[in-house]
């Protein structure tokens, strides 16, 4: 081929002295380093209070060099589809046009959904204390719920005004590279192995910009290569939620073991001489008989120790849960099965640890299971099963899930009266208390002992107190104020349930459906897990404390040893005043945690694992020194997974056959 006119070259930018193919792409690649490059600022300076003691240089190296690989590969994947379209047209010259605007238009496609991620990504990150992964999808069947809570929070505005702005910026921003280079006149034909030399060369450049090293010995880039330091929030900050958001979808439940050792481990743990088709139940039974009191469970939104006095917050903003530690049987030590409410939900009604990113109650291996937990067996045992939550009740896949599981009444947003203030999640809690005491009362007239569940909502980060109350908040933060109204809504019920004659002869639990990200010092907060688990029942239990490491799942068997019903456990529940755990586990999306009594290890499913001295808050990694306890705990938590996945998995969850 010739070249073209020699006037028109002249004429040229200088950088289209260089193919326009080649200007264009890396002019891109540049432009999308750099927007990356800023949402990681961004990222920076939201979360200051996280690198007071972290060193300069750590965080420099976290943005410029960890940053700058993690950013590499997701702008090399970006480009790898229109850099195949830009070469088809620089080989095919007659069908050029049809072939740059198509890579235009995925360039839009994909940047606008980067942009996206990015947004998105820093009030995950505030949230959950975890660059963004696919959790963030578990509410598309709600679509219209999860839109509406995003537009209805203030909070949110900034972050979808930042994509608006540099959606828009961006796109038009690569119009104008395009019209200076691929869509120009002012640009020179090159010879055909001229062409073939820069496609090797560019095609070369990306795939390692994917792989992240040149080093064809070792893995391609991975979530692992981020975690450089002893600090959890540099580690985090190097990468790149894109990355993050699609290595999430990789394998949930990986495997260290083979599930017939696993279960075996899980036998041994949990003291279990088989003798059903399921590898762990085990009969339960009791030396006296039982008077089959009432139960009220509190499944209270967000509720974790950091937020009570009792665990050391200075503050008072949740008095009365407070009082009732002073009067109950208290459990301090106890983790919650998941980071979710329907984890939440389904670990303390079945007692089934959570399974990574897993939506139990959606999942087509769970449904379809009549499960053995408390509502079916209480039920079996004569009692009266409802259900109270805020909103609609086919959220998450509640109504029919529990209908199925031996809930007789599931009340929700529709039964409650039509002139309550609605927030996108329902009623407030006082409406919804307000109501339910007269229901118990109907049930307990009915001379039939009843199983209560209330699943709160009022402490939802995303809320705003009640227009009409008679609560007066006396704390200043918002925040702070819904903590200190749900505890006000959950007094208030208190008040009007002792006048009721059931209240004697009822055990009251409370137990958090997960924490909140109250203190990141771990990339695996504890403040998300721990939460209290009180029993006040001032009648039937006596005042007690228990420091052992419990579970949420742990609920259901120590409420059967209250009860003193004989039943055939088929959980992954212990009853914590007669047995005992080594160590605390749960799950957090694509993280494990496991605790004992000195030491945390959080377990990174593609990362690289961590072991802590979590009472002092010291981020040294002690695995090396310690790598005899790290397996110890990794071993017990991967044997209750496994074999809980196992039993999902053969539909073993029910009560065993004979026992029906």
């Amino acid at each position: 081929m010739g070249l073209e006119n020699d006037t028109n070259t002249q004429k040229a930018p200088f950088f289209t002295k260089i193919p326009p193919q080649i200007s264009f792409l890396v002019l891109v690649f540049i432009s999308g380093m750099l927007l990356t490059g800023i949402f990681r600022v961004i990222l920076l300076l939201m979360n200051t209070d996280q690198t007071q003691s972290v060193p300069f240089g750590t965080l420099v190296f976290a943005v410029i060099n960890r940053g700058g690989l993690f950013d590499a590969a997701v702008n090399s994947y970006i480009l790898l589809l229109p850099f195949a379209f830009i070469f088809l047209g620089y080989f095919i010259r007659p069908a050029r046009k049809i072939f740059n605007y198509t890579a235009i238009f995925l360039l839009f496609i994909f940047y606008i959904f980067a942009i996206a991620i990015h947004s998105t990504d820093i009030p995950f990150f505030s949230y959950f204390n975890s660059r963004l992964t696919n959790s963030i999808l578990n509410w598309t069947e709600d679509i219209g719920l999860m839109i509406k809570s995003r537009f209805s929070t203030v909070t949110y505005y900034p972050y979808i005004g930042l994509f608006l702005v540099l959606s828009a910026a961006f796109c038009f921003w690569i119009k104008i590279i395009a019209n200076k280079t691929i869509l120009s006149n002012h640009c020179r034909e090159s010879r055909v192995y001229t062409k073939i030399i820069y496609f090797i060369v560019f095609g070369f450049l990306i795939f390692n910009g994917i792989r992240g090293n040149l080093n064809y010995k070792v893995f391609p880039l991975r979530t692992a290569d981020s975690f450089f330091s002893q600090y959890s929030f540099p580690n985090q900050l190097g990468l790149n939620p894109l990355f993050t958001f699609f290595e999430s979808y990789k394998e949930k439940n990986p495997k260290i073991m083979s599930d017939k050792d696993a279960v075996q481990n899980a036998q041994r743990f949990l003291n279990v001489k088989q003798k059903y088709d399921s590898p762990i139940a085990r009969d339960v039974t009791f030396d006296t008989a039982s008077a089959k009191p009432n139960v009220v469970i509190f499944l209270v939104e967000s509720l974790s120790t950091h937020q009570l006095k009792r665990y050391g917050n200075k503050k008072n903003f949740m008095p009365f849960i407070d009082s009732l530690t002073r009067v109950a049987a208290v459990f301090d030590n106890v983790y919650t099965a998941g980071m979710h409410t329907y984890s939440g939900v389904f670990s303390t009604l079945f007692s089934i640890p959570s399974i990574l990113n897993s939506k139990p109650f959606s999942s087509t291996e769970v449904n379809g299971q009549k499960l053995s937990g408390v509502s079916n067996t209480l039920h079996r045992n004569g009692y009266r099963t409802i259900f109270f939550c805020s909103g609609d009740k086919k959220f998450d896949n509640m109504n029919s899930f529990l209908s199925a599981n031996d809930f007789d009444r599931i009340y929700s947003q529709d039964d409650y009266p039509k002139d309550a203030e609605i927030t996108e999640w329902g009623v407030h809690d006082n409406t919804m208390y307000r109501y339910a005491v007269p229901v118990l009362s109907e049930e307990s007239a009915k001379k039939q002992p009843f199983l209560a569940v209330i699943l709160t909502i009022s402490s939802h980060e995303s809320l705003s107190l009640p227009k009409k109350s008679e609560f007066k908040p006396t704390m200043t933060d918002a925040y702070e104020m819904l903590f200190e109204y749900t505890d006000w809504a959950i007094s208030e019920f208190f008040k009007s349930a002792q006048k009721q004659e059931w209240f004697e002869n009822t055990i009251f639990a409370f137990i958090g459906d997960h924490g909140q990200n109250f203190d990141p010092t771990y990339d695996v907060p504890l403040s998300y897990f721990h939460s209290p688990m009180i029993f006040y029942a001032p009648e039937l239990i006596s005042p007690a404390e228990y420091k052992n490491p419990g579970l949420q799942i742990d609920l259901f068997p120590t409420l059967m040893g209250y009860l003193k019903i004989p039943y055939v456990n088929n959980t992954f529940g212990i009853d914590l005043r007669k047995e005992q755990r080594p160590y605390a586990y749960f799950s957090s999306d694509d993280k494990f945690g496991c605790i004992g009594s000195d030491y945390y290890l959080i377990m990174r499913i593609g990362g690289a694992d961590g072991l802590y001295k979590y009472k002092s808050k010291d981020l040294t990694n002690y695995i090396q020194q310690n790598s005899a306890l790290a397996d110890s705990m990794r071993i017990y938590t991967y044997s209750m997974i496994q074999t809980a996945n196992r039993m999902i998995k053969q539909k073993m969850l029910g009560l065993p056959q004979g026992n029906e």
